[in-house]
């Protein structure tokens, strides 16, 4: 390749291609774990441990691995308040041996409109032993008066070892407290 006779946009989307490349190759190396390699019906194994993990009624803690690693912003500070380890919060969050953690459609609601259920597991997606699984959530558009929702979509992201989730990362949000007392602020996505 003769230097002199590229233009200077041409030496400019040379440089650009190479360096997207090697950041595609970095984010490929940090995750999944390196050097991972699995089947196919590995592959359907840990979507079946990731969504038994995230379906309500199951039995979260049965498939948490000692080890379990939380990158949630909310759960790893709450934990941090109690000084607990992040499985240790899990176990409280979760009841103990309790089934589903109250979490899953229908959680939480009040008596105003209620939102239509939408695909709670929308997307489910695996690498390795890395699984993401995309909530499809509607929410109270807050413009607009009760009952008027908008689609909007979170996600969790587990990394299954041995049939266990051994670490969570997830789209939520540390909200404000509360103001004295009224109603929660508005808040983010939660998981």
């Amino acid at each position: 390749m003769n230097l002199q006779k590229m233009s200077l946009p041409g030496i400019a989307l040379a440089l650009l291609t190479a360096a997207s490349a090697l950041a595609q190759q970095a984010a490929v190396q940090a995750n999944p774990t390196p050097g991972c390699s699995v089947t196919p019906a590995q592959l359907d194994a840990n979507k079946k441990v990731a969504l038994a993990f995230m379906s309500p009624g199951g039995d979260r803690l049965a498939l948490m691995d000692s080890s379990y690693k939380q990158h949630n912003p909310a759960n790893v500070k709450t934990a941090k308040e109690n000084n607990r380890s992040d499985y240790e919060q899990a176990k409280v969050m979760f009841g103990g041996g309790r089934q589903g953690g109250g979490r899953g459609p229908g959680a939480g609601r009040g008596n105003g409109p209620q939102p239509p259920q939408g695909n709670q597991l929308e997307i489910v997606t695996a690498e390795c032993d890395i699984v993401t699984v995309v909530h499809k959530q509607y929410r109270q558009d807050p413009t607009m008066d009760p009952g008027n929702f908008y689609e909007a979509f979170t996600f969790d992201t587990l990394r299954v070892k041995d049939g266990k989730v051994v670490e969570h990362w997830g789209g939520a949000l540390i909200n404000p407290n509360p103001p004295a007392g009224g109603a929660p602020a508005g808040g983010g996505p939660g998981r």
